[in-house]
């Protein structure tokens, strides 16, 4: 609820051509629903030292599958999508932008997501023993807060990734339960001079740690949660 409030809230403030809010909100509804039962990630990219270049849709190692396959698509920089299974790397047969600047509602603009990537309700085989399923309500919430952040900054403002390419070196650095088995990944968000780990867990490391999943589970609403990281990032 929060995350559809906000973007909400992004919809009437921001100018589509050039913002992530789109991108950010597909992501987030694709892994809320698709994470923990199918082990399929989105994953923030960059591209040529260009920096942000969209959210890329991988599957994560798992018991059920031992080694990542090749991406099913990518969410580009401003919200389209691109299905690399039937289509190609720059194919943006499903044109979310054109639909979100014409008005459509959240529920077609996800509904068309989630048709055009061809995503299976049901995975083929149970995941029940995986870490992304044991992991998943939490890793949600972490990224449920990234989204929240990213709805309320613009990729010139902040920088948030989550590809093992970028983060893998922080965990090692940062996070004394690195070598755990199965580690459930990491955000990076950085910005304004501020900069956090959040740990798929739920654990904040940095300059001041804390935990959010305890904090969430708790009581403490998502949107408080965002709030206050951001202000780290000042």
């Amino acid at each position: 609820m929060a995350v559809l409030t906000s973007f909400a809230k992004w919809r009437k403030e921001h100018n589509l051509d050039g913002s992530w809010g789109l991108a950010w909100f597909l992501a987030n509804e694709i892994c809320d629903r698709f994470y923990a039962s199918h082990g399929l990630v989105p994953r923030v990219i960059a591209h040529d030292g260009l920096g942000y270049y969209g959210i890329e849709l991988d599957t994560v190692a798992c018991r059920v599958c031992p080694n990542e396959s090749k991406p099913l698509g990518r969410i580009t920089a401003g919200g389209d999508i691109e299905n690399w299974q039937s289509g190609s790397t720059g194919d943006h047969r499903l044109n979310s932008i054109d639909m979100c600047e014409r008005g459509a509602s959240e529920e077609e603009l996800v509904r068309g997501a989630i048709r055009h990537l061809d995503l299976r309700p049901i995975p083929h085989k149970s995941h029940v023993q995986c870490r992304h399923k044991r992991w998943g309500d939490s890793y949600k919430l972490c990224f449920e807060i990234a989204t929240l952040i990213a709805l309320t900054h613009d990729a010139d403002e902040i920088r948030i990734w989550n590809h093992p390419y970028h983060v893998d070196e922080k965990i090692r650095a940062l996070d004394s339960q690195c070598a755990m088995k199965e580690h459930p990944g990491a955000f990076s968000i950085q910005g304004g001079g501020g900069e956090f780990l959040l740990i798929g867990d739920g654990r904040v490391l940095g300059t001041k740690e804390e935990n959010i999943w305890e904090s969430f589970m708790l009581g403490e609403p998502s949107a408080s949660i965002a709030t206050r990281l951001s202000e780290r990032l000042t």
